[in-house]
């Protein structure tokens, strides 16, 4: 670096000195200077030699008159450079100390940061931190509060506000801090999330539906995860209506049919939205669209709530309307478990024992073998099944008979039915008959879009309350017996199919958490009256 300067700048100024030299040297010349009198006779070489000295001494001059001039303001500056580095120095040591968890070093840094800079951004920032490791939330406060004075750190102060409301339980005012922070700053993933989060919890279906686009700008959330959030909303939006005392059954089923056309690639991965669709259609006296709608995905995805929706849907001026029409469904997917659940449930309704008992083998069949089973795929005949078999049992040959005991002590052994259960917490849904239990929160986290269709625990399959009869025939025992104790069935009971006739329980219906329902009246227009039952069926009913 050196040689290359040399070669490239001294050498070359050399060069250019000795030429003017040697030009003055072979043109020789004078200059002759009248003054005051005075004459002067000098070489060309030396007068040129005294003007540039005399340029050099008025720059030397020049210099030091405005250095003198400046010396005031560069000791001012200089000072302020030092306590500037000293500020910064000790902001850096704050900040360590905080990440560091060190409360009382991390106050001394921010003090002396203060007294040092003032009180800019990140000081303010450190004097907030300091004060939340210390417990102090009320200086905390307003730290972040002086921080949205400006709108270079609004968004700074904005987050610390949100934090710090959450952590008190203030979820009011973190939600207006959220949406607060949106504003300033579209793009900030982490207000829009916040701001969802409460507007969902609070109910604020519209603002959340808002908030969930923004999130989807600002890359908070995948574009499939959003567009399911979309319809677990408009599908709650629609549940809600319905829910509600004189609600617009036509806003219902707008939003529901929106977060049908959401979820139609994958009609099975979100069956609630098809679910409410077809409860507001029933609201709205549509039965025969209702029921389309549930033929259109019973092919590919069969679902437990739907199958109970379509009786209700298919109508009928008799229970044995009811099941010829069911056939259709069963059709469509002969060997899975659901459609001869469904199958049975209509036949048993309609007092048509063999009918029910072929459905029931067959149902019994599926479920030993653990395949196509809507309960995650459990092996075992489920509580569910062998109540209905209890039930066969008792419509056909008589309440308290031995197969409906035999079937009820099985009942209570085996593995509960399914239901809508959080995956956070196992908490069971409570959305009501609309939604058969679904609901967008969990009634417990608050986790969103957390409820699957899966075997629910004993104890929570107790909280769901009982299995409902739906128009028991006229003289038969109501068993209300819950899908509480949920353990796969022994491997040696008895099988549907190896021990002649075979014993059933009530029928799910309405809500997968929905309570009993009397049972349906004789045909002198009178409630049947329950039948005694013996000390086996009092033993299930206990253990539920």
């Amino acid at each position: 670096m050196k040689l290359s300067r040399l070669l490239l700048i001294y050498f070359p100024l050399l060069a250019l000195l000795l030429l003017v030299a040697l030009y003055f040297a072979y043109n020789p010349g004078g200059v002759t200077l009248n003054w005051l009198g005075y004459r002067i006779d000098m070489h060309i070489g030396a007068a040129l030699f005294l003007v540039v000295l005399a340029f050099l001494i008025v720059q030397f001059l020049a210099w030091l008159f405005g250095a003198i001039l400046r010396t005031p303001q560069s000791f001012s500056t200089a000072r302020s450079n030092h306590r500037k580095a000293k500020g910064y120095r000790a902001l850096t040591r704050g900040l360590t100390a905080v990440a560091a968890g060190d409360p009382t070093e991390a106050r001394r840094q921010a003090k002396i940061a203060h007294d040092l800079l003032g009180e800019p951004p990140l000081t303010l920032l450190l004097a907030a931190q300091a004060a939340q490791l210390t417990g102090d939330e009320t200086s905390a406060e307003r730290y972040f509060d002086r921080l949205t004075e400006s709108p270079e750190t609004a968004l700074l102060g904005l987050r610390g506000l949100t934090t710090g409301a959450l952590k008190r339980g203030d979820e009011a005012a973190a939600l207006s801090h959220a949406e607060k922070a949106i504003v300033v700053a579209p793009q900030a993933a982490w207000a829009a999330e916040t701001a969802h989060n409460l507007q969902v919890k609070g109910g604020r279906i519209d603002a959340a539906l808002h908030s969930l686009s923004q999130l989807g700008r600002a890359g908070g959330m995948a574009p499939k995860a959003a567009q399911r959030r979309r319809a677990a909303l408009l599908t709650e939006q629609a549940r809600r209506i319905l829910a509600s005392e004189g609600g617009d059954a036509g806003k219902a089923v707008a939003a529901a049919r929106e977060a049908v056309k959401l979820t139609r690639e994958d009609p099975g991965a979100f069956v609630p939205a098809r679910l409410v669709l077809c409860r507001a259609l029933l609201r709205q006296g549509k039965a025969k669209e209702s029921a389309k709608l549930i033929e259109q995905v019973w092919d590919d995805a069969p679902h437990a709530t739907l199958g109970r929706l379509y009786l209700e849907a298919v109508g009928g001026d008799t229970p044995l309307d009811r099941a010829q029409r069911v056939q259709k469904l069963v059709k469509q997917n002969p060997d899975h478990a659901e459609s001869h659940r469904i199958a049975a449930d209509a036949a048993l309704t309609a007092r048509l024992w063999g009918e029910a008992r072929k459905h029931l083998e067959r149902l019994v069949e599926i479920e030993q073998a653990g395949a196509n089973d809507s309960v995650n795929g459990f092996g075992g005949v489920s509580a569910d099944t062998c109540r209905r078999m209890a039930r066969l049992e008792a419509g056909e040959h008589g309440a308290a008979s031995s197969g409906e005991r035999q079937w009820l002590d099985m009942a209570a052994e085996a593995r509960g039915g399914a239901d809508w259960v959080c995956e956070s917490c196992g908490t069971l849904g409570a959305g009501g008959a609309e939604a058969a239990g679904w609901q967008l929160c969990c009634p417990r986290c608050d986790a969103i879009d957390s409820l699957v269709w899966r075997q629910a625990g004993p104890r929570q399959s107790a909280a769901s309350g009982g299995i409902i009869l739906d128009q028991l025939p006229a003289g038969e025992a109501p068993i209300s017996l819950s899908p509480a104790a949920a353990a796969a069935a022994p491997a040696g009971a008895p099988s549907a199919l190896s021990h002649g006739p075979v014993p059933i329980g009530p029928v799910p219906h309405g809500s997968a958490a929905g309570a009993e329902a009397p049972p349906a009246p004789a045909a002198d227009g009178r409630a049947s009256k329950p039948a005694p039952l013996g000390a086996s069926v009092d033993a299930a009913r206990l253990v539920n």
